[in-house]
Protein backbone atom coordinates (compact mmCIF):
# COMPACT_ATOMS: atom_id res chain seq x y z
CA UNK A 1 0.00 0.00 0.00
CA UNK A 2 1.09 3.53 -0.71
CA UNK A 3 -0.47 6.95 -0.48
CA UNK A 4 -0.68 9.62 -3.16
CA UNK A 5 -2.16 13.10 -3.31
CA UNK A 6 -5.55 13.24 -5.02
CA UNK A 7 -6.59 16.70 -6.17
CA UNK A 8 -9.49 18.59 -7.74
CA UNK A 9 -9.23 22.16 -9.01
CA UNK A 10 -11.17 24.83 -10.86
CA UNK A 11 -10.02 27.45 -13.34
CA UNK A 12 -7.71 27.38 -16.33
CA UNK A 13 -4.53 25.30 -16.35
CA UNK A 14 -1.62 27.06 -14.60
CA UNK A 15 -4.11 29.47 -12.92
CA UNK A 16 -6.11 26.96 -10.94
CA UNK A 17 -7.72 27.18 -7.52
CA UNK A 18 -7.40 24.00 -5.44
CA UNK A 19 -10.80 22.71 -4.34
CA UNK A 20 -9.57 19.44 -2.80
CA UNK A 21 -6.14 18.04 -2.05
CA UNK A 22 -5.69 15.04 0.22
CA UNK A 23 -3.25 12.19 0.65
CA UNK A 24 -5.20 8.97 -0.08
CA UNK A 25 -4.22 5.34 0.39
CA UNK A 26 -4.01 3.41 -2.86
CA UNK A 27 -4.93 -0.22 -2.23
CA UNK A 28 -5.66 -1.48 -5.76
CA UNK A 29 -4.21 -0.97 -9.22
CA UNK A 30 -7.59 0.37 -10.38
CA UNK A 31 -9.43 2.45 -7.84
CA UNK A 32 -12.28 4.97 -8.00
CA UNK A 33 -12.58 8.04 -5.78
CA UNK A 34 -15.78 10.06 -5.46
CA UNK A 35 -15.10 13.60 -4.26
CA UNK A 36 -17.72 16.28 -3.59
CA UNK A 37 -16.62 19.93 -3.90
CA UNK A 38 -18.54 23.19 -3.49
CA UNK A 39 -17.63 24.63 -6.92
CA UNK A 40 -17.68 23.32 -10.47
CA UNK A 41 -14.33 21.51 -10.99
CA UNK A 42 -12.33 21.74 -14.21
CA UNK A 43 -9.40 19.34 -13.52
CA UNK A 44 -8.74 16.33 -11.30
CA UNK A 45 -5.95 13.82 -10.85
CA UNK A 46 -3.23 12.09 -8.91
CA UNK A 47 -0.20 14.04 -7.64
CA UNK A 48 -1.48 17.31 -9.15
CA UNK A 49 1.29 19.44 -7.58
CA UNK A 50 4.02 17.10 -8.86
CA UNK A 51 5.65 16.11 -5.56
CA UNK A 52 6.86 12.81 -7.00
CA UNK A 53 9.57 12.36 -9.62
CA UNK A 54 7.76 11.98 -12.92
CA UNK A 55 9.05 11.96 -16.52
CA UNK A 56 5.72 13.25 -17.87
CA UNK A 57 4.14 15.45 -15.17
CA UNK A 58 1.47 16.88 -17.52
CA UNK A 59 -0.45 13.58 -17.55
CA UNK A 60 -1.19 13.60 -13.81
CA UNK A 61 -4.46 15.51 -14.20
CA UNK A 62 -7.28 15.48 -16.72
CA UNK A 63 -10.13 17.81 -17.61
CA UNK A 64 -13.36 17.10 -15.76
CA UNK A 65 -16.51 16.73 -17.86
CA UNK A 66 -20.13 16.64 -16.81
CA UNK A 67 -21.66 13.15 -16.69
Amino acid sequence: MSALNIGVSSGKKDHEKTLYLKNQKITQATQTFEIVVDQLPTRAGIDPINKLIDRIPDDNTIDVSKP
